[in-house]
């Protein structure tokens, strides 16, 4: 089993992998919820909204596939609550150390991908990023750390309430005074433990520059990923945008000053 943390590192929404008739440790007394949607299973422990949870989720796939050429695939996905952080922790906390300093974490096993979460005000926003970082990784055999984490911060959110992010005015006021997000720094990040609150904001900026700024910039986003999901190795995204287009990065900084968020998008190529 490999681990993979949340981007801000402070969720979790649990989908088993197992059958149905083969519960999650506890037995099936614990889970007063078990319920199993096509590749999705999950389990809680309290009474949880299925039907809301469902529809989320089904938006961020939605959304990546439109934005990002990002697809869900067959996989299996394991979504596990816990009625509270106490319980979160006695289920993980021997086998996934990581998870004391999370409210949420996705985990890889084989070909399995797993949510861990525990009930909080944030579920839903929980949820929604750690099945971010499990299509990222079902559809791309690797990610750059900025791209996963900021795809994974973007999405979190619906996306009425992008334009109200606390992060956007963050954003704009700093580009504003000429400090605005570095794409070089963000690719010499070298792990997720390494990355505090400015990096996930301004990885949060890089994506939604290339996703909302014009059909150009999502396009070479969706080029990029196309790239990789078909095991070639285009190297940074700094020098994969300098060879396609070798203006558009340039843009950055004026995007950054204002952050708009068009509500319409462009297919991407198959």
């Amino acid at each position: 089993m490999t681990w993979c943390s949340s981007g801000t590192g402070l969720r979790t929404l649990l989908i088993c992998v197992l059958t149905l008739c083969c519960v999650p440790a506890g037995g099936s007394d614990r889970w007063v919820v078990q319920e199993q949607r096509g590749s999705l299973l999950m389990y809680s422990e309290f009474e949880v909204d299925t039907e809301r949870i469902t529809a989320e989720l089904s938006e961020v796939d939605s959304e990546l596939a439109e934005t990002t050429g990002i697809r869900a695939t067959e996989g299996r996905v394991e979504i596990v609550l816990f009625a509270s952080r106490q319980s979160y922790l006695q289920y993980l906390s021997a086998s996934v150390p990581q998870a004391a300093a999370r409210r949420a974490i996705f985990l890889k096993n084989g070909e399995i991908s797993q949510i861990y979460a525990y009930n909080s005000r944030s579920l839903v926003v929980d949820l929604r990023h750690e099945m971010t970082h499990v299509r990222v990784h079902q559809h791309m055999p690797y990610a750059p750390l900025w791209l996963d984490e900021g795809l994974a911060e973007y999405f979190e959110e619906e996306e009425a309430a992008r334009p109200r992010s606390s992060r956007r005015e963050a954003v704009r006021w700093k580009a504003r005074v000429g400090i605005s997000p570095t794409l070089s720094t963000l690719e010499r990040i070298p792990s997720a433990e390494s990355m505090g609150a400015e990096e996930y904001r301004n990885s949060w900026a890089w994506v939604c520059f290339l996703i909302n700024d014009s059909a150009g910039s999502r396009q070479l986003l969706q080029g990029y990923v196309r790239q990789i999901h078909r095991g070639e190795a285009p190297g940074k995204f700094s020098e994969y945008a300098a060879a396609e287009n070798s203006g558009l990065l340039s843009r950055a900084n004026s995007y950054f000053r204002k952050m708009t968020f068009p509500l319409t998008f462009v297919s991407s190529e198959e």
